[in-house]
């Protein structure tokens, strides 16, 4: 738990995944001038603790409900970036009236909102394998076959999605050069991710050398693989919402130039992002945000933009403002 201080309303914000509440180290500071800004890292991220059960979204939005107990932070927003959606919505699910409200930061993915026409290849590839599993039992189940078919067809799509993402949008692993100092690993993120990663961020995640290089990972490989297999499927979102959605998102270093692989890995992030972008609007207390041609870390490629946000969405909030006050 950070606490960056300020007066105000509490605001609240949540890491993406592989990240910890430092990679907020250079917005917190900012938004501390509006209001009252705290940062948690979930379990098994950076150096926190890291358990072998407890990895599902619920557990996750607990764990961030028993943090707001213990410091005893009222009426907060929750901001969150990436999977931090997943939290995000099993807070509004499972807590119903205990934030009062919410800003997904690119944060509005199937883990937070769930498309059927879409899917999700970690849910999915979850219930094929109850679906093959359940088909030992009884092969002969009519509905229950045709049920296995069309998870199949919905999961075959999205692992023909996937590889046109790994084909046309894998990063670069950073060089040698790259790691050899925060500062150098700090010009790699700029052309990855858009913006600085905060130095405090890389000292969490990585050991650095007696020279002054990046070192071994820091992570937790059990918590992180856990964190993408056992999602939730959220279908409503019943708190005041502001979703940020980068659309269409900015092209980085890793994105290949063969053009076939790259108008494939485009054509499917657009389908996607739009669907997921549609799921959204229609959600009664949900204001959507599209900025374009910025980065999936957004508060770190368009930080002035995301901070003005924010601010006017966080002071359109009434005290105790929930669903009713929109």
């Amino acid at each position: 738990m950070l606490d960056w201080g300020g007066l105000g309303r509490n605001l609240v914000l949540l890491a993406g995944g592989g990240n910890t509440a430092h990679v907020y180290a250079s917005l917190a500071p900012k938004l501390a001038t509006q209001f009252h800004v705290f940062g948690i890292t979930r379990r098994g991220s950076g150096q926190s603790s890291a358990t072998l059960t407890g990895h599902t979204a619920k557990q996750f939005g607990d764990d961030v409900v028993a943090v707001l107990d213990a410091l005893r932070v009222t009426d907060p927003v929750l901001v969150g970036h990436s999977i931090a959606g997943e939290e995000m919505s099993a807070i509004s699910k499972y807590h119903p009236g205990r934030v009062s409200a919410l800003i997904y930061l690119d944060a509005g993915g199937p883990f937070a909102l769930y498309n059927p026409e879409h899917g999700d290849i970690d849910t999915d590839r979850v219930e094929l394998k109850e679906d093959l599993s359940k088909l030992q039992g009884d092969p002969y189940d009519d509905a229950l076959i045709s049920k296995t078919l069309v998870d199949e067809a919905r999961f075959r799509r999205n692992l023909e999605d996937l590889r046109d993402e790994v084909e046309g949008a894998k990063a670069p692993s950073p060089t040698e050069a790259d790691r050899f100092s925060i500062a150098a690993y700090q010009r790699y993120f700029i052309g990855y991710y858009g913006g600085i990663l905060p130095e405090d961020e890389i000292r969490q995640l990585y050991q650095i050398t007696g020279t002054g290089a990046i070192g071994e990972w820091l992570g937790h490989p059990f918590a992180n693989q856990a964190n993408e297999f056992e999602f939730e499927r959220f279908s409503s979102l019943h708190t005041r919402t502001l979703a940020i959605f980068p659309f269409p998102n900015a092209l980085n270093i890793g994105v290949t130039h063969d053009p076939a692989k790259l108008a494939a890995y485009k054509a499917q992030e657009a389908r996607r992002k739009e669907a997921q972008i549609a799921m959204f609007r229609k959600q009664p207390h949900v204001e959507v945000v599209v900025i374009p041609n910025v980065t999936h870390y957004v508060f770190l490629s368009d930080e002035s933009e995301i901070i003005s946000l924010i601010i006017r969405f966080v002071n359109s909030l009434s005290p105790g403002s929930g669903p009713s006050a929109m």
